[in-house]
C-alpha cells in the first residue's frame, strides 16, 4: 500500500505511513526513556515512600504521551518533517532523563522545595530585592 501511494503520488498517505514506521522505533525507545526518567526519581525523592515517585513518574508518562501526540499531530498536517517530530519528544525526554540520572548520581535535592526556597532568597539579595534578614546582635 506504501508503495502504491508513492506511485500515485499521495502525499497525505505517505506521510501517515511514514508516522507509523517511526512511531513504532520511538514507542520502542520510549519504554527505555521513561525507565531512565523513573528510575533516579525513586532515588532522588525521599519523601512519600513509594506513592510520590510513582505519582511524578505517572505525570512524566503522561507528559511524554500528550507531547508525542502533539508532535504527530503537526506530523500529520504536514507542518515540520515526520522524522523530526515524532524524534523530538524521545530528544526531550533522554535529556530530562540524563538530568535525572545525574542528579541521582550526584545525591542531589531537586524535588525538595527548601532548595529552591533558599535559592531564590539567594538571587532576590543579589537583585536586592529582598532585604536581608537582620542579625541578632550580641546582647552583654
Amino acid at each position: 500500500e506504501y508503495r502504491r501511494a508513492q506511485q500515485l503520488g499521495h502525499a497525505l498517505n505517505i506521510r501517515e505511513h511514514a508516522i507509523e514506521l517511526h512511531k513504532k522505533f520511538t514507542f520502542a525507545l520510549g519504554c527505555f526513556i521513561m525507565f531512565l526518567i523513573g528510575a533516579p526519581l525513586g532515588s532522588i525523592i525521599k519523601k512519600g515512600g513509594l506513592g510520590v515517585p510513582i505519582l511524578v513518574s505517572v505525570f512524566f508518562f503522561i507528559l511524554y504521551y500528550t507531547t508525542n501526540m502533539f508532535f504527530e499531530k503537526w506530523a500529520k498536517e504536514g507542518l515540520i518533517d515526520v522524522a523530526i517530530s515524532m524524534w523530538i519528544p524521545n530528544t526531550i525526554f533522554v535529556i530530562l532523563g540524563t538530568f535525572f540520572l545525574i542528579q541521582a548520581r550526584n545525591d542531589s535535592r531537586v524535588f525538595e522545595v527548601d532548595n529552591y526556597v533558599l535559592f531564590f532568597k539567594r538571587v532576590g539579595r543579589y537583585l536586592k530585592i529582598i532585604k536581608k534578614e537582620p542579625e541578632l546582635e550580641n546582647q552583654k
